[in-house]
């Protein structure tokens, strides 16, 4: 991926902000170059090469800091990490913007194994540093890397870690003669997968493809339409017949019901009822959020497949675990919600719009707040939450 410059005037740095593929520079006058990042062709150039001569090896060549920093960016482009676009008076370095709320990581890549420009990535940091509530961060980690042939005597950080401050500083240095990786002192050696990362570009290796479909532009999630329409027609149904209550004795499920009179279709029946409109309203929150992503990313038989299996699954740990009578979508929901947490995780906030720690903080939110109130079944969220995380996790491995 490359990125294209769409603005270059001058803001206030106030009004300075990140928000979605676009982000902002900052250097000593204080210029705002907002950008937003675009693909670029799959791969160094070389890399063909050794699909027509496998004899050969990407090990086998030399390779330069700078074709590391240039296979190194394809890597952190796809995970999510921002280009940040610098103006031409700068010299070449690489800067990168990445956030996990409330943490906001920039990653200063110096492909000449010497540390040139140092003064120029604390600028941009220190501005960064004032712009964090606009993010929505509290945490700044600059990790400044260079890459150079051969290792370093020692590595030093841009400046010393504040330990009482938000503004934490990590060095580190990549030997390409050895390929192996240098910090500094106090520096941790992970971070955020860049080692990862790194290593990969070292040996070639690139990341699994992404096969979730891309092709979503104008399609509808009409299994997710269609599972809301079922559910609120029986609601419906039932409030203006009156027959809600046998509606529910009918169709829920329960231990009883289950295992001691073999109505195993009550395992999905009782996924579709519910018992008010606040109760299909905020299970359809969830539906509508999640479930058409999952539903335009999975496509229609994947979808319902982990829909089912997460409601039947937590239509079991209510039997097993519960002692009441028990319907709603809940279970299901809680599988979308445990599927996304997931691919959030493998793919990063594209497709979900949510990082993966705010993803953590909402699941263990949704999943705390049913045991702070009465008539909620938490074993049917907790066992859905699980088996969809599950189901997901398969599919998503299968795939790859």
């Amino acid at each position: 991926m490359i990125c294209d410059m769409i603005s270059t005037d001058k803001i206030s740095i106030g009004n300075a902000g990140f928000i979605g593929n676009k982000v902002f520079f900052y250097d000593k006058n204080t210029p705002i170059f907002l950008i937003t990042c675009r693909k670029e062709p799959s791969g160094p150039p070389i890399r063909w090469l050794f699909s027509f001569f496998p004899i050969f090896s990407e090990r086998s060549l030399s390779m330069t800091p700078e074709q590391l920093a240039t296979d190194l960016q394809s890597l952190l482009l796809q995970k999510d990490f921002r280009l940040v676009q610098q103006p031409e008076d700068i010299p070449a370095f690489d800067l990168y913007i990445h956030i996990e709320n409330p943490v906001c990581c920039v990653l200063a890549v110096q492909p000449h194994g010497t540390a040139e420009h140092r003064e120029d990535v604390a600028a941009f940091v220190e501005g960064l540093q004032k712009q964090l509530p606009q993010i929505q961060c509290t945490q700044l980690i600059c990790l400044y890397l260079t890459i150079g042939a051969e290792s370093l005597a020692e590595v030093h950080p841009l400046a010393d870690t504040d330990r009482m401050g938000n503004l934490h500083h990590i060095a580190w240095h990549y030997a390409t003669d050895t390929q192996t990786l240098q910090t500094a002192d106090g520096s941790p050696d992970k971070l955020m997968g860049i080692e990862k990362l790194l290593q990969m570009a070292a040996t070639g290796e690139e990341l699994p493809k992404d096969t979730l479909r891309k092709d979503t532009a104008g399609k509808r999630p009409v299994v997710t339409f269609t599972i809301f329409a079922i559910c609120a027609a029986l609601l419906l149904y039932g409030m203006v017949t009156g027959q809600n209550e046998f509606l529910w004795e009918r169709f829920s499920v329960s231990r009883e019901t289950v295992l001691g009179q073999g109505q195993y279709y009550r395992l999905i029946t009782a996924m579709f009822f519910h018992g008010s409109i606040i109760h299909l309203a905020a299970n359809s929150i969830y539906l509508f959020y999640f479930g058409s992503r999952a539903e335009l990313l999975l496509g229609k038989v994947r979808y319902v497949i982990l829909y089912l299996i997460s409601g039947i699954c937590g239509g079991l740990c209510s039997i097993f675990l519960g002692h009441y009578a028990s319907i709603g979508a809940s279970g299901a929901i809680f599988g979308l919600l445990g599927a996304m947490l997931i691919l959030t995780r493998e793919k990063g906030s594209r497709y979900t719009g949510m990082n993966y720690a705010t993803m953590i903080l909402l699941a263990f939110t949704a999943l705390a707040m049913g045991f702070l109130d009465v008539g909620v079944d938490n074993w049917a969220h907790l066992g859905g939450f699980l088996s969809g995380a599950l189901v997901f996790f398969l599919m998503f491995r299968a795939k790859e």
